[in-house]
């Protein structure tokens, strides 16, 4: 696969727009912003019209079925973004793991005309076999996507390819710029006078304090050492490979001294009781009795969370009151709820399609500001009515819950433009109110390499034992199987399965990518 810079990557889109600007659309171009509105406005009536004289064109398709709200053929958004777009989406969902189900599909041969697919790592390995279209080599076919790209240049090209191409739809909106954030109870802290802490040296206070007043309690809710994902961030590292931006190279968190650093709060906190002892085998259900019934206090969830907990808890405790707080930090380092995320999932086009051109049309109509308000708020009439200042839910779309399950907004493969406003309208004042804040105290979105085949192949095996070595001896240090005396030695068994190697690798396609 031949080696390509960013530089030349930008070019390659950017003879793309001038090529579909040719191809005899009668669009006005002048790069900006309002021109590329317009002109998706104009082809998106264009497309409107010839959907009223021909047939729709049936478009097999298949998704993710989230366990929650599993794939529902007759979903209103189905319905609407077919009319939309002048096809007739007969939809399917993975069957089992769907990580494990896209390869069987695509090994089988038997390949439906859009695939749902997460991630570029997967997107690339198969656009690169040959099973998927690279869509940027039929922009004429699709001015609104085209348009869209055009002010979306740091989003599409976190999914390009080393050598330039586009294998799945760009994706924006549908779970804001971030979603996970730390929680505690604000009545329990109002009622004990306890102040919100500022460093995990007060926080272990805090716990503390709570642990003497609830002696039954383990006041922080950790489920495993997946917590390291957030609490790395507040002591400056990650719980990963990452770009550092202070030294300019890529690192590896666990081996980091403010990494153990973050690691010996656990592990005290675990020692003293302050997490709980089924730490490792705790499961969400769990999670949701102790933090609604005064065994828990702290805990990493989520923004519905917010209502759910509240929701749940009020009916025996009219006081019950959880909320985001601002996140402390550790070793001098500002705290920070979790990090900036792309959106990275949408949908592919395979090669065996006997319906390209539709399923281009398909994608093409999810980019126009139309396709984004059946995706993001279904029929107007039906879910949504228009209001002052905005659109807004009918009372048939209570809850997130029911957006999803009875009309299939925001599910796999139709939201790749997504209004975050409609997420924001089923927030109470509560949830909003924390939504916001919490916003102030995200980590900017790190940095992101593109590997080429050869190089994803030299790094996998090591990468996967220098995980499986690393998971394991993090939760022996927790439950105290293993002393943090022995870091050292932990460090080194880190490096002597291919840390540099590993590194080295990433070094090279950041450098490509700079380039």
């Amino acid at each position: 696969m031949k080696r390509r810079s960013w530089t030349t990557i930008a070019l390659i889109l950017a003879m793309a727009l001038i090529a579909a600007c040719s191809s005899g659309n009668n669009k006005e171009t002048s790069g900006s912003p309002k021109a590329s509105a317009a002109a998706s406005t104009a082809k998106a009536s264009e497309s409107a019209g010839e959907a009223s004289e021909q047939p729709p064109t049936k478009l097999t398709m298949m998704v993710q079925s989230h366990p929650s709200w599993p794939v529902n053929k007759d979903w209103l958004v189905y319905r609407e973004l077919g009319a939309l777009a002048n096809v007739q989406l007969d939809v399917s969902g993975y069957q089992g793991d769907w990580w494990e189900a896209i390869p069987l599909v695509i090994a089988s041969g038997d390949l439906p005309d859009l695939m749902w697919m997460s991630g570029p790592d997967i997107i690339h390995q198969y656009g690169s076999e040959g099973a998927l279209v690279n869509l940027l080599d039929h922009m004429d076919k699709m001015p609104n996507l085209e348009a869209w790209i055009t002010d979306h240049r740091e989003i599409t090209n976190a999914l390009l390819s080393t050598d330039g191409k586009l294998f799945m739809n760009p994706a924006q909106g549908a779970y804001g710029d971030w979603d996970g954030l730390w929680l505690y109870r604000e009545d329990i802290f109002k009622k004990n006078n306890l102040e919100v802490p500022k460093t995990y040296d007060e926080l272990f206070e805090v716990l503390l304090k709570l642990k003497e007043i609830y002696p039954d309690s383990y006041p922080l809710f950790l489920p495993d050492w997946g917590a390291m994902n957030q609490i790395a961030l507040s002591f400056g590292t990650e719980n990963s490979f990452y770009y550092n931006e202070e030294t300019k190279s890529w690192q590896y968190g666990p081996t980091e001294d403010n990494y153990r650093q973050a690691l010996q709060f656990v592990v005290d906190a675990y020692e003293a009781k302050l997490i709980p002892v089924e730490f490792g085998s705790l499961d969400s259900n769990k999670r949701n009795e102790m933090i609604t019934t005064d065994q828990s206090f702290i805990v990493f969830g989520y923004i519905g969370h917010i209502d759910t907990y509240n929701n749940l808890a009020r009916a025996a405790n009219p006081d019950f009151k959880i909320a985001q707080f601002t996140p402390p930090g550790g070793a001098g380092h500002p705290g920070y709820h979790g990090s900036q995320f792309m959106f990275q999932e949408g949908l592919t086009v395979t090669t065996p399609s006997k319906n390209k051109d539709a399923a281009f049309k398909f994608i093409d109509s999810m980019f126009t500001e139309k396709g984004k308000e059946i995706a993001s708020w279904g029929k107007e009439g039906i879910t949504f009515e228009k209001a002052e200042g905005g659109n807004k839910y009918l009372p048939i779309v209570k809850d997130a819950a029911t957006r999803s399950v009875s009309f299939g907004l925001r599910t796999a493969g139709v939201n790749a433009w997504f209004d975050n406003e409609a997420n924001i309208a089923l927030m109470n004042e509560e949830t909003k109110a924390s939504y916001l804040e919490a916003g102030k105290h995200i980590k900017p979105a790190g940095k992101t390499v593109i590997f080429t085949k050869e190089e994803r192949d030299s790094i996998a095996l090591k990468q996967e034992a220098i995980g499986k070595y690393v998971s394991e001896n993090v939760s022996k240090f927790i439950i105290g199987q293993r002393s943090m005396s022995e870091w050292d030695a932990y460090v080194k068994g880190v490096n002597d399965l291919g840390l540099s190697d590993v590194l080295k690798v990433y070094e090279q396609a950041f450098a490509r990518s700079r380039q």
